[in-house]
């Protein structure tokens, strides 16, 4: 099982963004910053759908327990 934490650079499907927003059933990734929070565009990842995000720096391996 892959661990996230805040912040973390990935890549889901064709989309690179930043981790914004963690919990036991989804998790969100931000892929846009727009001027105001409110208008930032993120997307909501289903603990099911974790195995199609990849990191992008650092080892997989390194995540994973």
């Amino acid at each position: 099982m892959t661990t996230f934490y805040k912040g973390l650079d990935v890549k889901y499907k064709d989309h690179i963004g930043v981790v914004e927003f963690i919990c036991e059933q989804y998790i969100t990734i931000c892929v846009r910053r727009m001027d105001h929070k409110s208008k930032d565009v993120c997307f909501l990842v289903y603990q099911s759908q974790w195995k199609d995000i990849e990191l992008i720096n650092g080892n997989r391996q390194s995540y994973e327990k």
